[in-house]
Order: C-alpha cells, then sequence, then structure tokens
C-alpha cells in the first residue's frame, strides 16, 4: 500500500477518516490488513503521524469491524451465512473458522485475529450462536489488542522492508500462533497448580 495514501487520507479525513477506514475498509477493500497496519506504523515511524493516536485509532477501527462481524452475526446471522455459505470464494474461510472454534472454543475469538480467512467469520460465528456480549468482548478484544501492536510495531520498527515480510507472513504468523498458544497453555497450568496447591494448603 502507497504510504502517500495513508498520509493524505489523514490529512484529508484527520484520525477520524483513519478509524473509519479501519471500521468499514476492512471489508471492502482488497488489500490484507496487515498491510494497512504495517503502512499506518511507517507512517508513524516518519513523523506523518502521532504513534500513540495511530496505534490507539487503528485499534479501535478494527475492533469496531470486529463488534459489527459479531452483531451482524446475532441480527441476520442465519440468513448471512447462508448467503455466505452459497459463495465459492469465502466456503474456505467459513470451514476454517468453523475449524478454529472446534478445536479451540472462546480461546478461538483471540486467535482469530492472526488469521486473515478466519478474522472476521469467527465474531460472526459467536454472534449466530448467541455468546454473551461481555465473553466475546473479553476473547475479541484481548486477541485484537496483541495482533495490532504486533503489526504495528513491525510497520513502524521495518515498514520499509514490508515486501519481505508479507513474502514470509504465513511462517511468521504460525510461529506467533504456537508462541501464543504455548504461552497460554503455559499460564493455565501455573494458575491449576497454584489452586491445586492453596485447596491442598
Amino acid at each position: 500500500m502507497d504510504l502517500d495514501l495513508v498520509v493524505n487520507m489523514i490529512e484529508e479525513n484527520g484520525y477520524l477518516g483513519l478509524f473509519l477506514w479501519m471500521w468499514f475498509g476492512v471489508f471492502v477493500i482488497p488489500v490484507p490488513n496487515e498491510v494497512i497496519l504495517m503502512t499506518v506504523g511507517l507512517a508513524s515511524s516518519q513523523g506523518a503521524l502521532t504513534p500513540l493516536s495511530a496505534f490507539a485509532v487503528t485499534y479501535l477501527g478494527i475492533a469496531a469491524a470486529i463488534t459489527s462481524s459479531y452483531w451482524l452475526g446475532r441480527l441476520i446471522g442465519r440468513r448471512l451465512l447462508r448467503f455466505l455459505k452459497g459463495k465459492k470464494r469465502l466456503a474456505g474461510s467459513l470451514e476454517s473458522a468453523m475449524g478454529l472454534m472446534d478445536k479451540y472454543h472462546m480461546l478461538s475469538l483471540s486467535l482469530s485475529c492472526f488469521i486473515p480467512g478466519a478474522r472476521y467469520f469467527v465474531p460472526l460465528l459467536y454472534g449466530i450462536s448467541r455468546l454473551s456480549f461481555k465473553t466475546f468482548a473479553i476473547f475479541a478484544y484481548s486477541g485484537a489488542f496483541f495482533w495490532v501492536l504486533i503489526i504495528f510495531v513491525l510497520g513502524y520498527l521495518f515498514g520499509d522492508k514490508m515486501e519481505l515480510i508479507m513474502k514470509y507472513s504465513d511462517e511468521m504468523w504460525l510461529a506467533i500462533l504456537a508462541a501464543a498458544i504455548l504461552f497460554i497453555a503455559v499460564t493455565v497450568k501455573r494458575k491449576k497448580l497454584k489452586s491445586s496447591a492453596t485447596e491442598v494448603e
């Protein structure tokens, strides 16, 4: 994505424009979210944007997009799902999202942020299943925060090498996903051991 495009958009529409772009643009712009976020990070590193404001606005925009998917699922999910299943191009992403949910349950809301094909389908499917908004928010917003943070920082530090990063993006996300799962597993194990020790005492 052209850096000038991001800078011009901010100059013309301000941070509100960036927020709306991240909210609605992810559904209509045929550019990977990672590229958009890295470009915003790069623009921040070059002084075109204030880093903290740019990060906050992009995170809130992505959170709004995820929330929109969830509420679409709750309100018109079943009709929308029938429509999406009829689109061959989206069938693989839906299957990926369902597989992630079956394997990781609520945790899939956090992990789906790191998987392009499932990022907006998992919230949609949980909306259809009538998952409480509180539970949705805890898992979805925390996962989105770490995903946006990682991509933003990569763009800030290595945005000029974006093509190389995107070339090996699949390998990079597999490594990050494996690290995240390992971290969560270790954390849960420690809590169980601590709980068991407390009960014994």
